[in-house]
C-alpha cells in the first residue's frame, strides 16, 4: 500500500516537471536578438500573439531603466531573445 502510494506521488511529481513549461506571448511583432542586448543581430521577428516556448528570463539595467529579455525557441530549434517591451510571459530568471 505505501509503495504504491510512493509510485503515484514520483510519477506526479514527473508530470508536474514536464507541464512546467513556460511561454511567452508578444503583442505585435518585434524583434529576435541573437543574444539580450540590443547591440546583437537580429535573428528573425516574433510573429504577433504567437506563443514562444521560454526557458527563462534575464534582467538588464540601462541608464536606471530594467529591461527584461526572454530566452525564447524558436520554431527551428534555436533559440533567441525579445524583450519586455511587447512581449510577457511568466518566466523564471535565468541561472
Amino acid at each position: 500500500m505505501c509503495s504504491t502510494i510512493i509510485r503515484l506521488f514520483i510519477l506526479l511529481g514527473i508530470a508536474l516537471a514536464v507541464c512546467e513549461a513556460t511561454y511567452v506571448r508578444c503583442s505585435q511583432r518585434v524583434p529576435i536578438y541573437s543574444c539580450a542586448s540590443m547591440s546583437c543581430s537580429v535573428a528573425g521577428g516574433a510573429v504577433t500573439d504567437e506563443r514562444y516556448p521560454c526557458d527563462c528570463s534575464k534582467i538588464e539595467k540601462l541608464s536606471g531603466k530594467k529591461k527584461t529579455w526572454f530566452k525564447i525557441e524558436l520554431p527551428n530549434g534555436k533559440h533567441g531573445y525579445v524583450t519586455d517591451a511587447h512581449c510577457s510571459g511568466d518566466v523564471p530568471p535565468c541561472k
